[in-house]
C-alpha cells in the first residue's frame, strides 16, 4: 500500500511535480440525465451507517461512477480496488479505490488509464491528495509504457460527499479548490463533471 505514503512535499521530491492550485474544471457544464436507478439508491442510502471509508465507497461512489457507466456504454471499464504496481523502487504501487480505464467490459486494464477515484476521509486532506497524485503519475507511466500518450490524467479524492478533482499534465499537478458537492437528492452536479472529464479523456472514442 505504498501510494498512501506519499505526502505533498514528496510530489516534488521524489516525482518532481509542480503543485498547482488552479481553476481548471470547465463551469458551463452540459446537464447530467437523471438516472432512476441511482436516485433509488441514494434514496435508501441515508438509512445505512455511512460512517467508514469503505461503507461510503460502496453505498456513495460505486453508484455515481455506475451511473456514470451505464450513459456511457462501452466507453470504459471501472476497476474497483485493483492492484496497479507500477514502480516498486519509487513506491509508485499498491492499490487503488478505482481507475477506469478504456475498454469494454475488459479483465485488463488497458491504456489510457485515465481516472483515479480515492475516497478517503470526510475531510480531504492533503495526504489524500498525494495518494491520489501518486496515482495518477503511475497511471502516466503507464500509458506511456504501452506506448498509448494521453495529454492529461484525471483523479479525484473523494468522502463521497465532497469530490475534489486533480489533473496532472506534463509535470504539472493542477488541483481545482472548486471541490464539487453531491447531496443524495442531487449527484449530478458531480456526474456532470466527471462525464466531461470523460469527454475530456476520450474525445471522441
Amino acid at each position: 500500500m505504498a501510494y498512501n505514503k506519499f505526502r505533498i512535499e514528496h510530489l516534488k521530491e521524489k516525482l518532481n511535480l509542480t503543485v498547482l492550485n488552479e481553476y481548471w474544471l470547465n463551469s458551463g457544464l452540459a446537464p447530467f440525465p437523471n438516472d432512476a436507478i441511482l436516485d433509488s439508491l441514494l434514496s435508501d442510502a441515508p438509512k445505512l451507517f455511512l460512517g467508514s471509508e469503505k461503507a461510503r465507497s460502496e453505498f456513495i461512489v460505486t453508484p455515481v461512477l455506475q451511473a456514470l457507466n451505464r450513459k456511457n456504454r462501452g466507453r470504459f471499464t471501472i476497476f474497483s480496488g485493483y492492484e496497479f504496481n507500477i514502480d516498486k523502487k519509487i513506491e509508485l504501487s499498491g492499490f487503488c479505490d478505482f481507475i477506469l480505464a478504456v475498454a469494454a467490459n475488459s479483465y485488463v486494464i488497458e491504456a489510457p488509464a485515465f481516472f483515479v477515484v480515492e475516497t478517503k476521509k470526510t475531510d480531504i486532506d492533503d495526504n489524500a491528495i498525494a495518494q491520489c497524485a501518486a496515482e495518477l503519475y503511475a497511471a502516466r507511466l503507464f500509458n506511456e509504457k504501452e506506448g498509448k500518450f494521453q495529454k492529461a490524467v484525471y483523479g479525484c479524492a473523494t468522502s463521497g460527499y465532497t469530490w475534489l478533482f486533480l489533473k496532472l499534465e506534463n509535470d504539472t499537478l493542477c488541483i481545482d479548490s472548486r471541490s464539487v458537492q453531491l447531496s443524495f437528492d442531487n449527484p449530478y452536479g458531480v456526474l456532470a463533471t466527471l462525464q466531461w472529464i470523460l469527454d475530456q479523456s476520450l474525445g471522441g472514442k
